[in-house]
């Protein structure tokens, strides 16, 4: 699938609804039609409805059934749009301007298949960092007007944060919201993610590191002006992250944080191949499990997301069986 750089680009790949159409099986069924009833291959492809029958058994199996796009309403080119937005935007793209853009029916529409798309975005735990790796944690949010500042401040979530230190720039990092700085959860987090030599601060919740078996640099800061000097590029990731919510979609909740983080985190690892991303993010999406607007809506998030690095990341359910045997996608 050739690579979109422009809008004129995009639309040239995909005039109409059926050229989308036309682009999914390939996505859904990467090695092949795979008939997830009797599991034959080979398949004929109905064009009303659109659907692949199989040649052995009949079955019927649509090239959406088991990815986000899931009985979903909304046209397929304008998903393929949200995803164009999703990773060209240098900063993502709002809920509000999406609908604006795509024309969907309402707000709560573009919020949700941005969020379904932020589903997607979650690292595998097999890519774990490496080298040199800083890891500090900082409260994410703001106070409400009048409210308290810093750490005591309402709507703050903490969040931690390993990236690898490289020579001129940052690596790749991870970013989970916890419950709170104690080494019972910065200790299995900071383990889970990393297979490097860790530099911290002297704070007292990484002093398990080192006696659990990791390499563990601990360095006091002494006075907080010298914490960007022990830790540049955290200082850095953090700072972006601080000012992404506000200038993108000027604040977000708590309780959706974890899902704005995988798409930081993703877009981040990835900056060096911003004009590969649509195509990445294109398999991800059909590679994601359905998400239900009730599902996704009554979500516990904050350490659940921590628990989804914990156990690993991928599809689920009865499509995902049958679609991907194996994990070799590089996006």
């Amino acid at each position: 699938m050739r690579t979109r750089k422009t809008l004129h680009d995009f639309y040239a790949q995909f005039p109409d609804e059926d050229a989308c159409w036309a682009a999914l099986p390939r996505m859904s069924w990467p090695h092949g039609f795979v008939c997830p009833r009797c599991g034959g291959r080979g398949s004929h492809r109905l064009r009303t409805p659109r659907l692949e029958q199989c040649r052995a058994c009949r079955y019927q199996a649509s090239p959406t059934a088991g990815t986000i796009f899931h009985k979903t309403r909304v046209p397929l080119r304008t998903w393929f749009l949200a995803i164009f937005f999703v990773t060209r935007h240098k900063k993502g793209i709002s809920a509000l301007q999406l609908q604006r853009d795509t024309g969907v029916g309402s707000y709560q529409t573009a919020w949700t298949m941005l969020h379904k798309l932020r589903s997607a975005l979650g690292h595998r735990p097999a890519f774990r960092l490496t080298g040199l790796v800083e890891v500090d944690e900082a409260y994410v949010g703001g106070a409400v007007s009048g409210g308290k500042r810093g750490r005591g401040a309402p709507n703050k979530a903490l969040v931690a944060d390993p990236v690898e230190q490289r020579e001129h720039s940052a690596g790749s990092l991870r970013l989970a919201v916890v419950p709170d700085a104690s080494r019972a959860e910065l200790g299995p987090f900071v383990r889970g993610v990393i297979d490097a030599t860790v530099l911290t601060d002297g704070w007292k919740g990484y002093i398990d590191l080192a006696p659990q078996g990791a390499k563990h640099r601990a360095v006091v800061q002494g006075h907080p002006a010298g914490a960007a000097e022990i830790l540049p590029w955290i200082h850095k990731a953090f700072s972006n992250l601080k000012t992404w919510p506000r200038g993108t979609f000027h604040g977000v909740s708590p309780k959706h944080l974890p899902r704005y983080l995988q798409e930081f985190t993703y877009r981040f690892d990835r900056r060096a191949r911003e004009t590969e991303l649509f195509h990445f993010v294109l398999r991800r999406a059909v590679r994601r499990a359905p998400l239900p607007y009730a599902r996704l809506t009554a979500e516990v998030a904050g350490y659940a997301h921590l628990t989804i690095l914990k156990s690993g990341w991928g599809c689920s359910g009865p499509a995902a069986a049958y679609r991907f045997s194996d994990w070799t996608l590089s996006g």
